[in-house]
């Protein structure tokens, strides 16, 4: 009777063995949580696009390069990152995540820069947990700034990565050794699985970077015996990405993961609630279009951009409630920049500077309606930018009645009659899925 009771103990031993040398997981403590709490709480962000200040003088080489920044901020997000820290001092959630993109392109000084600005939440015990983004890792593209010119600078390889994120690691229950993803117990009742979806290659590159995803065979098998593990011990997942697991327009389907079928296979099979991702710079929440996968997908805006939120998920368990904010600078402003009207107006300085990066490119398309009077083809042009806008910050819901209020507009329905425009207006022609802002599941 012994010799039997002991057979599934040595089968799971040579099983964990087998995929050490296959380099397939690393296990660490399993008993190790980042609370004990019954109800945590944590927030999440992506795509903050963080250029340290080190990097530029703030002349005309990056003054050029915020042109093209398409709404971005790229020069307050120092202080923006500060009353981040600070409220979330005060709030003191269990653990902040970024889904990704975390630099403006892989720079190895951006990195370091902002895991140093973040330091203070680890100290106070709030856990700081990060995923890389197609931007992040061996980026071309990654420079500096001065005067006139710009040069490369020092990217972020894989190694540097998990050195200078080691206390991600460090919390981890598991890594996969194959990718820079890795798993967290938030506690007995939930894991939180951060995935590295990202295509990138193994030195420094030259060349733009990847817009696309894909996970490896390896980590999609790592993924698995994670799903099942957390299964085993009674746990719910939660899965982070950078790259989306559905399309959340016409014009992102390019942004899927490559291979996010077989991804929404694994994640119906162990029925996964909820996985978070970035990347298109747009606040959505979407439920399978297609209606095969009981997932719901949460994707978070770019923090640089307008209205720079993120998300407030507090658990209990049964129950998984998501709600964005918007940050608010001023309570941590100094005296020096209360002085400054971008700062102290925060909001619609970013609203701003997203409406300026739009206006040329929406006139090109409302322009070709020759027939309209200046006043018509002005409405027309403001009403596709308030569209994308609607569409970027999770405020285009079909159903709203901010939304219904739009459609008796003039800029609507010229807009909605012009053959030149049927694509784009089409496509931002409202949410039919899921309001954008809140989400509550009972489990």
């Amino acid at each position: 009777m012994i010799a039997v009771r002991r057979v599934p103990i040595i089968l799971t031993l040579l099983i964990t063995a087998c995929l050490l040398a296959l380099g397939l997981t690393t296990t660490h403590a399993a008993d190790h949580y980042l609370t004990k709490s019954s109800q945590p709480s944590f927030w999440v962000l992506s795509d903050p696009h963080f250029i340290a200040p080190s990097l530029h003088d703030n002349q005309s080489a990056f003054k050029q390069i915020i042109k093209t920044a398409a709404g971005k901020d790229l020069t307050d997000q120092p202080v923006a990152l500060h009353a981040l820290v600070q409220t979330a001092l005060k709030k003191r959630p269990t653990a902040i995540i970024i889904t990704g993109d975390i630099t403006f392109n892989g720079e190895l000084a951006s990195a370091k820069s902002l895991t140093q600005r973040l330091q203070p939440l680890r100290q106070a015990g709030i856990a700081v947990l990060i995923i890389p983004g197609n931007h992040d890792i061996d980026n071309g593209w990654a420079r500096q700034f001065s005067g006139k010119q710009q040069k490369a600078t020092t990217q972020i390889s894989p190694s540097a990565w998990r050195q200078i994120f080691a206390d991600d690691y460090q919390a981890a229950c598991a890594v996969d050794n194959d990718s820079l993803s890795y798993a967290v117990n938030l506690n007995k009742r939930y894991r939180l699985l951060m995935l590295d979806d990202n295509t990138y290659s193994t030195q420094p590159a030259t060349d733009a970077p990847n817009t696309g995803g894909k996970l490896k065979q390896s980590t999609l098998l790592w993924i698995g015996e994670q799903l099942h593990d957390a299964k085993a011990a009674g746990q719910q997942t939660l899965v982070f990405t950078h790259h989306n697991l559905y399309a959340h327009s016409q014009m992102k389907k390019g942004w899927v993961l490559d291979n996010a079928a077989t991804l929404r296979r694994l994640l119906n099979r162990y029925h996964v609630p909820v996985l978070f991702s970035g990347h298109i710079h747009a606040q959505d929440i979407s439920a399978d279009p297609a209606k095969k996968c009981t997932t719901t997908e949460i994707v978070s805006g770019s923090f640089s951009m307008t209205p720079a939120s993120y998300g407030v998920i507090t658990l209990t368990p049964h129950k998984f409630h998501y709600q964005t904010h918007q940050l608010k600078l001023t309570p941590y402003l100094t005296a020096k920049q209360r002085q400054q009207p971008n700062l102290v107006h925060y909001q619609q300085h970013l609203k701003q500077l997203f409406q300026q990066m739009n206006r040329n490119m929406v006139a090109r398309l409302g322009t070709t309606d020759s027939g309209l009077t200046k006043q018509q083809t002005s409405a027309e042009i403001n009403c596709l930018i308030d569209l994308n806008w609607r569409f970027e910050t999770g405020n285009d819901f079909a159903k709203s009645a901010a939304f219904t209020k739009l459609k008796r507009t003039t800029g609507y329905k010229l807009a909605a009659q012009n053959p030149q425009l049927t694509q784009p207006f089409n496509t931002l022609n409202g949410d039919h899925n899921l309001p954008d802002h809140q989400l509550t599941l009972h489990f």
